[in-house]
Protein backbone atom coordinates (compact mmCIF):
# COMPACT_ATOMS: atom_id res chain seq x y z
CA UNK A 1 0.00 0.00 0.00
CA UNK A 2 1.04 3.14 -0.73
CA UNK A 3 1.44 5.98 1.49
CA UNK A 4 1.51 9.81 0.66
CA UNK A 5 3.56 12.07 2.21
CA UNK A 6 2.45 15.27 4.25
CA UNK A 7 3.31 17.78 1.79
CA UNK A 8 3.17 21.26 3.28
CA UNK A 9 3.95 24.69 2.22
CA UNK A 10 7.19 26.17 3.44
CA UNK A 11 6.96 29.36 5.75
CA UNK A 12 7.33 32.91 3.70
CA UNK A 13 10.83 33.82 5.08
CA UNK A 14 12.01 37.73 5.36
CA UNK A 15 15.35 36.89 4.22
CA UNK A 16 15.99 38.04 0.30
CA UNK A 17 18.82 36.49 -1.50
CA UNK A 18 20.94 37.29 -4.10
CA UNK A 19 23.41 35.68 -6.28
CA UNK A 20 25.37 38.39 -7.49
CA UNK A 21 26.94 41.83 -5.99
CA UNK A 22 29.06 44.61 -7.63
CA UNK A 23 31.82 45.57 -5.06
CA UNK A 24 34.30 48.26 -6.32
CA UNK A 25 32.59 48.23 -9.67
CA UNK A 26 33.37 44.47 -10.05
CA UNK A 27 30.25 42.11 -10.68
CA UNK A 28 31.21 38.53 -8.19
CA UNK A 29 29.00 35.74 -9.35
CA UNK A 30 28.01 32.61 -7.71
CA UNK A 31 31.02 30.47 -7.34
CA UNK A 32 33.64 32.75 -7.73
CA UNK A 33 36.66 32.77 -5.17
CA UNK A 34 37.11 35.81 -3.30
CA UNK A 35 39.47 36.89 -0.30
CA UNK A 36 37.94 38.82 2.83
CA UNK A 37 40.06 41.54 4.77
CA UNK A 38 41.36 40.55 8.40
CA UNK A 39 40.70 37.03 7.31
CA UNK A 40 44.42 35.53 6.66
CA UNK A 41 45.11 32.42 4.12
CA UNK A 42 41.93 31.40 4.00
CA UNK A 43 39.86 31.75 0.26
CA UNK A 44 36.50 31.95 0.08
CA UNK A 45 33.42 30.90 -2.57
CA UNK A 46 31.16 33.41 -2.77
CA UNK A 47 27.08 32.05 -2.39
CA UNK A 48 24.60 34.93 -1.99
CA UNK A 49 23.97 38.49 -0.23
CA UNK A 50 21.08 38.53 1.45
CA UNK A 51 19.05 41.00 2.90
CA UNK A 52 16.90 40.93 6.17
CA UNK A 53 13.40 42.91 5.06
CA UNK A 54 12.56 43.78 8.19
CA UNK A 55 15.84 45.47 9.14
CA UNK A 56 17.05 46.12 5.73
CA UNK A 57 20.91 44.59 7.07
CA UNK A 58 22.85 43.23 4.39
CA UNK A 59 25.29 40.21 4.53
CA UNK A 60 27.20 37.35 2.21
CA UNK A 61 27.24 34.25 2.91
CA UNK A 62 30.37 32.05 1.85
CA UNK A 63 31.89 28.73 1.92
CA UNK A 64 35.65 28.12 3.33
CA UNK A 65 38.23 26.65 1.10
CA UNK A 66 40.80 24.86 1.68
CA UNK A 67 42.76 22.94 -0.61
CA UNK A 68 40.12 22.74 -3.49
CA UNK A 69 37.29 21.48 -1.19
CA UNK A 70 34.62 23.51 0.64
CA UNK A 71 34.05 23.92 4.07
CA UNK A 72 31.60 25.90 6.42
CA UNK A 73 29.51 28.64 5.46
CA UNK A 74 30.17 32.16 6.94
CA UNK A 75 28.67 35.44 6.76
CA UNK A 76 30.50 38.58 6.70
CA UNK A 77 29.42 42.04 6.07
CA UNK A 78 29.76 43.47 2.34
CA UNK A 79 32.79 45.91 3.01
CA UNK A 80 35.16 43.04 4.04
CA UNK A 81 34.85 41.65 0.37
CA UNK A 82 38.51 41.53 -1.25
CA UNK A 83 38.00 40.46 -5.23
CA UNK A 84 40.71 38.19 -6.39
CA UNK A 85 41.64 39.42 -9.74
CA UNK A 86 40.79 36.85 -12.78
CA UNK A 87 43.66 36.16 -15.00
CA UNK A 88 43.72 37.01 -18.55
CA UNK A 89 44.11 34.38 -20.74
CA UNK A 90 47.44 34.65 -22.31
CA UNK A 91 47.44 36.08 -26.52
CA UNK A 92 49.51 34.22 -28.93
CA UNK A 93 52.09 36.47 -30.61
CA UNK A 94 51.96 36.30 -34.11
CA UNK A 95 55.03 35.30 -36.24
CA UNK A 96 56.42 36.58 -39.38
CA UNK A 97 57.34 34.35 -41.79
CA UNK A 98 60.79 35.61 -43.43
Amino acid sequence: MVRFRNLSKPKPSHFARLPEVTVEGFLIEQGEVIRIKDEHGIRFKFDSLVTNKNTGAQWIDCYEVYKHRTGSLRSFKIDRIKRIPKRRKRIAKRRTDS
